[in-house]
């Protein structure tokens, strides 16, 4: 019997081994992958554990025994002094108390070692746990099996960490251990015991091992044939990185060749420059003139440039100035090096380079740094003096096609032009929409919202690339309705064109995202890859090139001359009538209070005081109950609420259901971690929520809601169109 005894305790010993041998292999990669210095520990943990599940260790003792362990590693890892002292202990302490904070705010960078190691325990801890299931409860470990050779499939090939030796190990361990566990399900369900069993178990596994040894030997020592297939890792890399071509993800940023536009991309967080500014505005770069069907180009060959030292006015005017507003000054910092100058509408002159120059190319005009013997250079920093423009509405509705301006046909065809190949119902898209619309002004604002009013819908990712035979600007406004800036952009300049309205293509940087407010006037902004974009201008003969923004959840903070002629008119005034007072009457006893019976106050109180006499333990468990359940729904009420709002929304239907919605949103994003910062604007606020989210929800939330701000009355009909993306970003906040 004793002899029965050892090979059962052998084989079961056998077992854990193997279930620690693989879980061992998910460790070994950390020393490569990770700064992690020693695994001693790690490793004497997942033993410990094995241990202390194979020999059924209760629950208490075994999770005692882990605990001290956890304690006793952490202090020789990270602390000094005395393992019995209470120092180290009241530091770890604070530590976890401190991380907690951090792991509840999502500020995953601040966590410490401390922690983290704590955190690598625990997850061992229910590793361990599992793989005690799985070996001596359910006697199956394919799932586990599986999950270790996916893991390091995809370590060896993403990484530089080699799996060569290790998915030999994994492959002939794991079948050793489903061998074995096959066979102890035989035996349970067969209910074999004693010689009977052990028999079988020497028959099985020593074939078994045979097998794995000679089929690993052989695997190694037969010729191995060529990959089928090229690797698919440097081609998903270049993805990545940029270089996908036409089919393939670019990363945002800004780029000098716009001839082939379409495709997906991936955001970029790179900082490109920082600026210190008085307002948001949009940073200008270039402009380009000629469509193609498929992206843009310059009709004109680029001229010789005219320079200009610093601190002279820069030859470029966009719109008739404003004399009455200031001129401003704005600061740029560069974090990655290009030659040319982002600068305002409306700048005056730029600083910052006087051992140079700069120099003004009329054609893009686009602005360059220049070295002393006149080739382009990188600048770290300068300064930009500008004055906001305003452009007059009454100039702008005053724009035909016979004013002097429009009588240069190089001008018109420059800017008018779209290729013979556009589909006509490009051009009759756009003419429907500007049917009812008498001047310039209004076509040109028509066509601007008519992305947002048809749902268009702003994406990065599934944006496809147009086919040989397909004009982009057609892909978009028909077939797919879904891009960014460009797809937008490129789509109002063209069906402006088709009705004979000068305007052209802008590229360069929205105004970034808000970091911190440097003093009472300034605030500092970061602009990163992520904030390039391309808007349009149209050229209004009376004003100039005017911006506008088509593209969905953005707006470029343009200051329009409210100047138009509005007649006087004397309201009516509707006479309120007075509301006739009606006299109250006195309140009189009925029969029963005045014959005093039937109510008493003195039986009331008697019955209060009796019934809390007998039920006053209920009522105190009660109250507790309800206080607990009032505590954790307040502790809790960022996960329920955000339900709570949108039914309570759904039902109003007052005007200013709008306002009061867009205010309970951001009480909301600030319960789940997301406050306004000091001194941040609501703009800036939503480009930091959909950064963090991944949308342009809040942006045309935030849009809407300045809407109302100033002046425009929400109806019903908006809220309805807007309550579906309200709904999509306050559920976000539930997680």
């Amino acid at each position: 019997m004793k002899g029965k005894a050892s090979s059962n305790q052998f084989y079961s010993i056998l077992i854990y081994l193997f279930g620690f041998l693989l879980l061992w292999e998910w460790l070994k990669p950390l020393k490569v992958l990770t700064d992690t210095g020693d695994l001693t520990y790690f490793i004497l943990f997942i033993v410990l554990a094995l241990t202390l599940s194979y020999f059924r260790v209760h629950y208490l003792l075994s999770g005692t025994v882990k605990s001290v362990f956890i304690l006793v590693a952490l202090h020789a890892l990270y602390f000094q002094g005395s393992l019995l002292g209470l120092a180290w202990l009241g530091e770890f302490v604070k530590d976890v108390w401190r991380n907690l904070g951090l792991t509840l705010g999502r500020d995953w960078s601040g966590l410490s070692f401390v922690y983290r190691s704590l955190l690598f325990f625990i997850l061992l801890w229910l590793m361990t746990y599992l793989i005690q299931y799985w070996l001596s409860v359910r006697k199956a470990i394919l799932l586990f099996y599986i999950m270790t050779v996916t893991y390091i499939s995809v370590i060896d090939t993403f990484t530089e960490y080699e799996g060569d030796r290790a998915i030999v190990r994994v492959v002939v361990f794991g079948f050793l251990l489903m061998g074995l566990l096959a066979l102890e399900r035989l035996i349970q369900g067969e209910k074999l015991n004693g010689l009977a069993a052990n028999m079988n178990r020497h028959r099985w596994i020593v074939p078994l091992t045979v097998m794995l040894g000679v089929s690993s030997i052989v695997a190694f020592a037969a010729p191995k044939a060529d990959p089928l297939w090229p690797d698919p890792v440097p081609y998903i890399q270049s993805f990545a990185e940029g270089s996908g071509g036409l089919s393939g993800v670019n990363k945002l940023g800004y780029d000098t060749d716009d001839s082939q536009l379409g495709g997906p991309f991936i955001g970029d967080p790179t900082v490109v420059f920082t600026s210190e500014v008085t307002r948001e505005h949009y940073w200008r770069i270039e402009t380009k003139d000629m469509y193609t069907g498929k992206g843009w180009e310059q009709s004109i060959d680029e001229e010789e440039g005219v320079p200009f030292a610093s601190g002279e006015e820069i030859p470029l005017s966009f719109t008739a100035e404003n004399e009455e507003r200031d001129l401003e000054t704005e600061n740029v910092k560069i974090e990655k090096g290009y030659s040319h100058v982002v600068y305002p509408y409306g700048v005056k002159n730029v600083t910052g380079n006087e051992e140079g120059a700069f120099e003004f190319l009329p054609v893009k005009e686009k602005i360059r740094s220049l070295d002393e013997k006149g080739e382009p250079v990188n600048l770290g920093e300068y300064a930009l003096t500008y004055r906001q423009p305003s452009y007059s509405q009454k100039g702008m509705r005053a724009a035909n096609e016979g004013q002097e301006a429009m009588q240069v046909p190089e001008f018109v065809e420059r800017y008018t032009q779209i290729p013979a190949s556009t589909p006509q119902r490009v051009k009759d898209l756009a003419a429907e929409i500007a049917q009812d619309k008498k001047d310039w002004y209004d076509k040109v604002r028509a066509i601007e919202g008519y992305f947002e009013k048809e749902a268009f819908v702003y994406d990065q990712f599934d944006v496809p690339v147009p086919e040989e035979d397909q004009d982009y600007v057609d892909q978009f406004l028909f077939e797919t309705q879904r891009g960014y800036c460009d797809n937008f952009s490129t789509s109002m300049v063209v069906m402006v064109r088709s009705l004979g309205i000068p305007a052209r293509w802008v590229k360069g940087y929205t105004e970034g995202e808000y970091s911190r407010q440097i003093d009472s006037q300034y605030k500092l902004y970061e602009v990163s890859n992520n904030n390039a974009h391309s808007w349009v201008e149209v050229f209004f003969p009376e004003v100039g090139w005017v911006p506008f923004e088509p593209t969905v959840g953005f707006s470029s903070n343009i200051a329009y001359e409210y100047d138009l002629d509005v007649p006087d008119t004397d309201e009516d005034q509707v006479p309120v009538p007075e509301k006739e007072e009606t006299p109250k009457k006195p309140l009189e006893p009925t029969e029963d209070e005045a014959a005093g019976g039937g109510f008493s106050f003195k039986d009331v109180w008697e019955t209060i005081k009796t019934f809390f006499a007998e039920n006053w333990g209920k009522i105190l468990a009660g109250f507790l109950l309800l206080a607990f359940a009032a505590v954790m729904a307040y502790i809790f009420r960022r996960r329920w609420l955000p339900y709570y709002l949108i039914i309570y929304y759904r039902r109003r239907k007052s005007e200013d259901i709008y306002s009061e919605a867009y205010i309970s949103l951001v009480k909301q994003l600030g319960r789940y971690g997301l406050k306004v910062k000091d001194g941040q604007t609501l703009r800036g606020y939503s480009r930091y929520i959909d950064s963090f989210f991944g949308t342009h929800e809040m942006t045309s939330l935030t849009n809407r809601y300045e809407r109302t701000l100033y002046g425009h009355k929400p109806d019903h009909e908006d809220w309805v169109k807007m309550r579906e993306l309200w709904e999509n970003l306050i559920k976000k906040t539930t997680g």
